[in-house]
């Protein structure tokens, strides 16, 4: 089996706790822990560490598929017209396709990886900023979704309205 060149100059990636690049997007603290760029854009892993009551809008992004793994706290996700708790542990996955989905914080504090298409991270890329730590940014909990939207619509991600009612 013939490799691509590209694929041949990729090294290992071992990321520990804090390892990555942090960023403070989407109300919280992110992590990029391995890039698409360092997966030969086949994938990427992100950390979110977000504080109750994050949430996100209503959304679709029909070619960019997420997979959430919960590692502390829980979230509740909105997926097929209802609310399902997510406590630590819990795996989500929502594919690239007409999925309507958003996400929320119900504990202090929720440590999820995001598992998510090379196109998906950079939206998450855009819509953050470089942090010069991993720690939660000044303004944790607020997402400036009128900021984002424009961001949004250049990498894909269509805000359906805002985060459904409980």
């Amino acid at each position: 089996m013939e490799t691509s060149p590209a694929l041949d100059t990729l090294t290992a990636v071992f990321a520990r706790n804090d390892d990555g690049e942090p960023m403070w997007g989407l109300g919280g603290l992110l992590i990029v822990k391995v890039s698409a760029a360092q997966t030969g854009g086949r994938w990427a892993l992100l950390e979110e560490r977000m504080q109750r009551g994050v949430a996100t809008p209503l959304h679709v992004h029909p070619h960019d598929e997420e997979t959430f793994i919960v590692l502390e706290g829980e979230i509740g996700i909105w997926i097929d017209g209802s609310w399902r708790s997510a406590p630590a542990g819990t795996v989500a996955h929502i594919p690239a396709a007409y999925h309507p989905h958003a996400w929320r914080v119900d504990s202090d504090l929720a440590r999820t990886l995001v598992l998510t298409s090379p196109g998906h991270e950079a939206f998450y890329r855009a819509a953050s900023e470089p942090a010069p730590a991993p720690v939660q940014p000044p303004n944790a909990g607020q997402v400036d979704v009128e900021r984002i939207r424009p961001i949004a619509q250049a990498h894909g991600v269509e805000f359906l309205g805002p985060t459904p009612e409980p």
